[in-house]
């Protein structure tokens, strides 16, 4: 009787067994037919209109200094000396908004300034390849580092003037850095 038992066991594995593989071979075989129908129905989908709409910023076409308007106390005075120490040391470099905020540009954007609720932050797209011996750059990214100021005195403890130079030098001799080589 045990042989009888052991052989109705196998008879059932066996049968499951080509189940399983059936079932298997079912999906595979369904697996293209569902992407196709979901293809088909992405395709056939209506854009809408926020696909087909560029994003523009709502500060395009503003001047900075119409954008400098809206800064006030120890913030708009920085921006001041930062535009000031940029002109003396980088008399070709250009600045308009982009991205949000002020960009300074010599053959490729340099360096940006963007205000907070505390703080502002003057940045270079080059941080990262900055000489910075006593650290006063933030910031973990491949590339872009920046100053982090929480008053107008912080303005005479920081080295802005080597930083933009440096960033001027680098974009001269490496060309702008938001084209990746």
């Amino acid at each position: 009787m045990a042989t009888k038992k052991k052989s109705s066991a196998k008879k059932t594995t066996a049968k499951t067994g080509k189940a399983a593989k059936t079932a298997k071979a079912a999906q595979k075989a369904a697996a293209p037919k569902k992407k196709a129908a979901a293809a088909k129905k992405k395709a056939a989908a209506p854009k809408t209109s926020a696909s087909t709409t560029k994003k523009v910023s709502p500060l395009r076409g503003t001047s900075v200094d119409d954008w400098a308007k809206k800064l006030t106390g120890w913030q708009a005075d920085a921006l001041k000396i930062i535009r000031a120490l940029v002109t003396r040391h980088a008399p070709d470099a250009t600045l308009a908004m982009k991205w949000g905020q002020p960009v300074w540009e010599h053959n490729g954007p340099f360096a940006w300034l963007r205000p907070a609720a505390k703080h502002v932050s003057f940045g270079f797209w080059r941080g990262a390849e900055l000489d910075d011996p006593d650290g006063h750059l933030e910031g973990e990214g491949d590339r872009m580092r920046h100053l982090k100021m929480t008053s107008a005195a912080d303005l005479d403890e920081l080295p802005i003037e080597r930083f933009v130079k440096e960033a001027v030098a680098l974009n001269g001799a490496n060309g702008d850095p938001t084209k990746r080589r």
